[in-house]
């Protein structure tokens, strides 16, 4: 996981499969389901469920494993943006092919590296 504020532009369309974001808090439990592995540019990625049945892709970075469950060891937000090819985004994190930007308005989300490039000034 690295940590920055740089300015990126939106090269390709992303529209975000999950509107209903869940957010995870350090020290919750969840069930770890299954591992990510559709695409090698996003790997470490495990599909965790939560006491009250909320579901969502978590970064194996913000858990601690035992097995089949995990706990995690910081606060996460699953919200992910839909942008537009021209869009300005300041990316703050990036982990696991996925960067945490914010729009201009300041509205914050995950969005694919692979869909932006550095440069936006």
């Amino acid at each position: 996981m690295e940590t920055y504020s740089r300015a990126y532009l939106v090269i390709a369309d992303y529209q975000s499969p999950y509107p209903d974001p869940i957010i995870f808090h350090e020290g919750e439990s969840v069930a770890i389901r299954k591992e990510f592995t559709d695409d090698p540019d996003w790997k470490d990625w495990v599909w965790c469920q939560g006491d009250n049945d909320n579901e969502a892709w978590v970064p194996k970075q913000y858990l601690e494993i035992r097995g089949k469950q995990g706990i995690f060891i910081t606060d996460y937000n699953a919200q992910e943006l839909s942008v537009l090819v021209g869009e300005t985004l300041i990316i703050f994190e990036t982990i696991n092919g996925f960067g945490m930007a914010e729009r201009a308005n300041g509205e914050r989300g995950w969005v694919p590296l692979q869909n932006i490039q550095i440069g936006a000034e």
